[in-house]
């Protein structure tokens, strides 16, 4: 799950841009789970149509749904992957931004500090 990319440090803007891609590969992905199982679905259908017709033909047509299914299955893991790894790459972009706000904090207070004693 972790890649060479979470051992360097990287500027929030290639983590905004890396979770960008993140999301739509995982959307990607996802989509092409959903066609992947409306085609299995058509497929299936199809093989009960046929069989008492061609049982050789309705069992290749069966075998392509299984294929379709895996196919899908993957993709949708594939999908879920991605978008585990966006949400961790949000949440150290969160951390970032939470760490960046006390940098601020810090120096508004010292300014303020400064000014009072001036």
């Amino acid at each position: 799950m972790f890649s060479e990319m979470d051992l360097v440090a990287r500027s929030v803007e290639d983590m905004s841009r890396e979770l960008e891609e993140l999301l739509a590969e995982s959307k990607r992905l996802h989509d092409g789970y959903i066609a992947a199982y409306q085609k299995e679905k058509e497929l299936r259908m199809e093989s009960v149509e046929i069989r008492p017709c061609n049982a050789k033909e309705a069992e290749t047509i069966w075998q392509e749904a299984e294929r379709l299914k895996e196919e899908g299955r993957e993709m949708l893991r594939l999908s879920l992957e991605k978008k585990l790894r966006a949400a961790d790459v949000q949440h150290r972009i969160d951390i970032h931004d939470q760490i960046e706000s006390i940098n601020n904090y810090d120096e508004v207070w010292k300014n303020a500090v400064k000014s009072r004693k001036g």
